[in-house]
């Protein structure tokens, strides 16, 4: 991952988008998400695609920054706590 992060960091920013025709496995998708860049991949492969679809998800939850409502009910948590 370490050759993906440095061409994913060199030649896009943040909020851009990331194509990649073979995805294989997600694992430029799953870089581009986790540096703030959105991601198309494009697999033939059903079970890599599978695959793919599984780590994407796991790196959109694993940076998913609080919107206004999460923030919002987490005070309503906070005030509510003796």
């Amino acid at each position: 991952l370490g050759t993906i992060e440095r061409c994913v960091k060199l030649y896009s920013n943040p909020g851009e988008v990331v194509l990649s025709p073979f995805m294989g496995i997600g694992s430029e998708g799953y870089v581009a998400l986790k540096f703030g860049r959105r991601f198309i991949g494009m697999e033939l492969k059903e079970s890599y695609f599978g695959v793919g679809v599984k780590n994407l998800k796991a790196a959109v939850a694993r940076n998913k920054l609080p919107d206004l409502f999460d923030w919002a009910e987490q005070q309503m948590e906070m005030e509510t706590q003796p």
